[in-house]
């Protein structure tokens, strides 16, 4: 798959999925829990950014595994981002300011195409802003040693195959609990929870 930025905006422009698709990815104990309508207001804010690239005319993006320590996103796969500050303008700044901080790429290098559904995190009580950006090139990438483990790399269109799609159970380091899940598997890369039902939305508004 490879879209040209005036193409990935038109269809971040037309009416979101949301739910519809979160849920098909939504590990099973989460459904009715998660993905609730109302506004949460005590939530705290945060944003996230889907960083988009076309390589060897591929469209990639951009996954980090966070760092091994003694939290509730220990050891994720997730997008790069964190929370608001008041030092933030908007929240997409807060998006490109947590992903130089994370992985090193620098905010003039990407274009911000669109937003996503806000998306809910119950276990931390944030409330994300999920936005989508774009770089015309591959990211030089520069992680945080203590945030961030690895930079994962993975082709949209492989998340279009089926067969990189399956379930298993997970240990949840929100709820101490093992959970089923399903989960994108993709270069002996697990994507599940919140970051997976997120990908999910984004692969139905490509598509």
């Amino acid at each position: 798959m490879y879209l040209s930025t005036d193409e990935l905006k038109q269809k971040l422009q037309l009416p979101l999925p949301g739910a519809k698709s979160h849920l098909k990815m939504a590990p099973r104990h989460h459904i009715k829990e998660e993905l609730v309508n109302d506004v949460i207001s005590s939530a705290k804010k945060s944003a996230i950014l889907i960083l988009l690239f076309p390589e060897s005319g591929k469209l990639k993006t951009v996954f980090i595994k966070r760092s091994e320590y003694e939290g509730i996103h220990s050891g994720q796969i997730s997008f790069p981002g964190g929370k608001y500050e008041t030092t933030d303008k908007t929240f997409d700044i807060t998006a490109l300011r947590e992903t130089k901080e994370e992985i090193g790429v620098d905010m003039d290098k990407i274009e911000i195409l669109g937003q996503l559904s806000d998306f809910y995190i119950s276990p931390s009580n944030f409330l994300v802003k999920v936005f989508v950006g774009y770089s015309p090139q591959r990211p030089v990438y520069i992680p945080d040693k203590k945030e961030v483990q690895s930079v994962v790399e993975v082709n949209i269109d492989d998340f279009y195959d089926i067969r990189n799609i399956t379930e298993k159970e997970f240990y949840s380091t929100s709820r101490h609990i093992k959970i089923n899940a399903p989960c994108y598997s993709i270069n002996n890369v697990e994507i599940w929870g919140a970051t997976a039902m997120i990908v999910s939305e984004l692969l139905d508004v490509l598509n």
